[in-house]
């Protein structure tokens, strides 16, 4: 310990006495690290953090019931929830949550958040306990006309109440009508629906009440009904397995009693599935492409920090060329080989230690822009990644392990100088590591082709980037305003709602500057705002397993017309496509060569509800509806008049900027109903761009990382070509008494540094081809071997390099050969 403490004070007074050499080494390894564990915060967040808040997590699995249409991991109804829960004992409780969108109105203000309705021993499953008051209960949801309670989060507690403690009683009003505040979740809990946060829960038993549903259609009864997550906590000594094959059991049951509800028409049975709390961090359907992506994004991390420590190892081989006498010395005078490695791996200890704590801020800083983003979706997301301590743990880790990377071998090469020289101080035969020479030169040759691997990645994702952008998107998004009415979550019967629709537009139409106005279900390409419907062709017998379920959208009349989306063949909708009269569709291009191969599909018949089959009366041009990478969709179009919703987004297109007129639209709402409230207020454009959000992140990211490690592989070839000078400066001298010119002495210097950069580049350029296969599943129309991208990268790359060997070499010229040769 006290050699340990010597070798600790030794060190700092060195650095102390060289506190150029510590910043910049500092620096250096910050940047690396801090990069490193921001993006581990991330990987942190996503898949290694289990849910605050909650008990036992380790216990905690997730049932899932597949969808014959759909994928495996697929929601449970309420009849099967109860008897799963009533079946199986192997969890000690087995609870059910269901998702829906709430408009919370407290006071005068009202937003749109996330709901989850509850069943009563949903918190005592996870093991939560509230911040104030109490949380749901069983009895809260034994009699459905009992009177409506609710708990809010701690985020609308903070933001609407101020953390007052006597919160508990108020009253908040859910699709307008009242609820009585009961508690409020612990902080950091945002309940079961991740990755978006949770603002209220409420009784399972008032979900009919929420919803606006009764009757024959109510949530709780229908047994095939899919909306709810089923989360379960293992009895004491009970294991997956033995759950996995109760609710099996109890499955095929459901399957032998209701057929009709647990097998397809066409004979596909549905499986239930149970997973570990871990494994649904994220949705299991998109598993593997998270997964893909954050390791992308670690590997890319990982380069730019073996790049900083390859300065660092360059810039410590350079000071143990200084510290050569010193060196001999302490050989000399009887220090072991293993003494001198000791001491100088700690110093290499001590600075990866301080970038370790420098990269903390620059993650933390890196993690606070992170915690202010938020993608455009209509319902805020609950994604925590904040430094905690195993990013700590990670960043100490890695600090170390760096440490020992980039300070071995510059330690066991300063270790053996060759003393005679070094103890006469002959700066022109002395060096360290006289053996191999070669080892700063092959450490920027690293950096160059590391670097390029990261330049050309980063130019893959920007062209993949551009590319969809380009994409035709079949509509003109331009000009449009958007905004969500939610007129189900106010009351309004269909009848009410038909009218206040009909109204709304003809008010908005009269507005100046608005050409036009039309309500929809679903805006193409928007995040999460999709749906699919079953169909029955006429004529038309399906496949074994053929998926009959289809994209589609409730239009008004005039809507193709707003987003002026060309129609192929037939007619759009319009005023006299009501209710009442004979229904009508509108499909695409792609549904029409599904169906009638070769046939006009004008006058064809389609069935989206029971007994009653649509016309086809219009063909519209394909047009991407989820994603513009993926493979055109089939798609139908229904008029609203003729299947009405009341929750629709408003469309209005205008001759100037649409979000100037806002506030006149909100105007004429108001004007029809005081107490509605306008949601997620924004233009076509900002929503249809939330569909590049992946290539962005990823061109952004890349070419972040992609930039920093040209900065430091650059800082490197700079070092090297600098020290490079120093040590030629008697050759230097010599060579230009001789009669060489300045620009014979650029030349030879550039040469030698663009040399190494030209050996980076090749190796580089073959690191490339193997190395962007990996990411070839995240690009769009652009090969991973695209010449364009290696191109520009490389010769970007040169050109940089370029600028930093000739610095050093331009001093290099300036020399005075007598000064030169007098100081040698």
């Amino acid at each position: 310990m006290t050699t340990l403490m010597n070798d600790l004070r030794y060190t700092l007074r060195g650095l102390a006495r060289n506190p150029g050499f510590a910043v910049v080494a500092v620096l250096t390894l910050g940047l690396g690290i801090g990069a490193n564990s921001a993006i581990f915060s991330v990987v942190n967040a996503v898949l290694l953090r289990p849910p605050p808040q909650v008990r036992e997590p380790e216990r905690l699995v997730q049932l899932y019931t597949s969808d014959y249409s759909g994928p495996l991991y697929g929601a449970s109804s309420y009849p099967d929830y109860e008897a799963f829960r009533d079946g199986a004992d192997a969890f000690s409780g087995l609870a059910a949550y269901g998702f829906r969108p709430v408009q919370l109105a407290i006071g005068d203000r009202a937003e749109l958040t996330a709901g989850e309705l509850v069943s009563g021993n949903y918190f005592s499953v996870l093991g939560v306990t509230p911040a104030v008051g109490r949380l749901i209960l069983p009895s809260d949801d034994d009699v459905p006309g009992r009177a409506p309670v609710a708990v809010i989060s701690y985020t609308v507690w903070q933001r609407s109440f101020g953390l007052n403690p006597d919160v508990v009683g108020r009253t908040v009003r859910l699709n307008g009508q009242p609820y009585t505040i009961i508690g409020v979740a612990p902080p950091g809990f945002a309940g079961s629906t991740r990755p978006l946060a949770a603002g209220v829960w409420v009784p399972m038993a008032m979900a009919d009440r929420l919803t606006g549903q009764s009757g024959d259609d109510s949530l709780l009864e229908e047994r095939g009904s899919r909306w709810l997550g089923v989360i379960g906590r293992l009895a004491d000594g009970a294991t997956l397995e033995r759950a996995q094959a109760q609710v099996t059991t109890l499955a095929a049951g459901l399957h032998a009693r209701y057929p009709g509800a647990w097998t397809d028409v066409r004979e596909a049975t549905r499986r239930v599935t149970l997973l570990p709390e871990p494994e649904t961090r994220v949705p299991p359907a998109a598993r593997g492409a998270v997964l893909g992506f954050v390791g992308m994004l670690m590997g890319v991390v990982g380069l730019v920090l073996l790049i900083a420590c390859a300065n660092v190892a360059n810039l410590l081989l350079a000071r143990a060329t200084q510290r050569r006498r010193e060196i001999a010395i302490r050989l000399a005078v009887g220090a072991g080989r293993g003494r001198l490695v000791r001491q100088l791996l700690t110093e290499s200890l001590v600075l990866a230690l301080l970038g370790g704590g420098a990269g903390l801020l620059i993650a933390l800083w890196l993690t606070d822009l992170l915690t202010g983003f938020q993608p455009p979706l209509p319902l805020p997301i609950a994604l925590d990644v904040g430094l905690d301590g195993r990013v700590v743990s990670f960043a100490l880790a890695v600090s170390v392990l760096t440490g020992i990377i980039f300070g071995l071998v510059p330690a066991l090469e300063a270790s053996r100088p060759e003393l005679v020289p070094a103890l006469k101080d002959e700066s022109g035969a002395a060096r360290v590591g006289g053996r191999r020479p070669w080892l700063r030169s092959a450490l920027v040759v690293g950096q160059v082709a590391v670097s390029l691997v990261l330049l050309i990645g980063a130019g893959l994702f920007v062209r993949s980037l551009r590319n969809a952008a380009a994409v035709d998107l079949g509509f003109d998004p331009e000009g449009v305003l958007l905004a969500t009415l939610m007129l189900d979550l106010e009351g309004y019967t269909p009848a009410e709602g038909r009218v206040f629709y009909t109204r709304l537009l003809e008010r908005v139409e009269a507005l100046p500057g608005v050409e036009s106005a039309a309500v929809a279900e679903v805006v193409p390409l928007m995040i999460g705002n999709q749906q699919r419907r079953s169909v029955s062709i006429e004529g038309y017998e399906p496949a074994p397993g053929e998926d009959m379920e289809f994209d589609f959208n409730g239009v008004s009349a005039g809507y193709f017309e707003l987003m002026r989306m060309p129609l192929a063949r037939g007619r759009g909708f319009t005023a006299e496509d009501r209710e009442g009269a004979p229904l009508v569709v509108v499909v695409n291009e792609t549904f029409a060569r599904r169906f009638w191969p070769g046939e006009d599909p004008i006058g064809k018949r389609l069935s989206y509800r029971r007994d009653a089959f649509a016309e086809v009366v219009g063909v519209v041009r394909d047009a991407p509806v989820r994603s513009r990478a993926e493979p055109q969709r089939a798609q139908f179009f229904i008029p609203h008049a003729q299947d009405y919703r009341g929750n629709m987004m408003l469309h209005v297109r205008t001759a100037g900027d649409p979000a100037a007129l806002a506030p006149a639209v909100r105007g004429a709402v108001r004007e029809l109903d005081a107490d509605l409230a306008l949601l997620n207020v924004t233009t076509l454009e900002q929503a249809v761009g939330g569909s590049l959000l992946p290539q962005r992140a990823a061109a952004a990211l890349l070419g972040g990382f992609g930039s920093l490690a040209v900065l430091l592989a650059m800082i490197g070839l700079y070092g090297v070509m600098a020290y490079a000078v120093a040590s030629r400066t008697r050759e230097v001298g010599i060579r230009m008494a001789l009669g060489a010119r300045g620009p014979d002495v650029v030349r030879m210097i550039v040469g030698r540094g663009m040399g190494l950069v030209a050996l980076g580049l090749g190796l580089g350029l073959l690191a490339a081809v193997a190395v962007t296969r990996l990411a070839s599943q995240f690009l769009f129309d652009v090969s991973a071997t695209d010449p364009a991208s290696f191109t520009a990268a490389a010769v970007a790359l040169a050109a940089v390099a370029l600028v930093a060997a000739y610095l050093p070499a331009r001093r290099a010229a300036r020399v005075d050969p007598i000064v030169a040769l007098r100081n040698e």
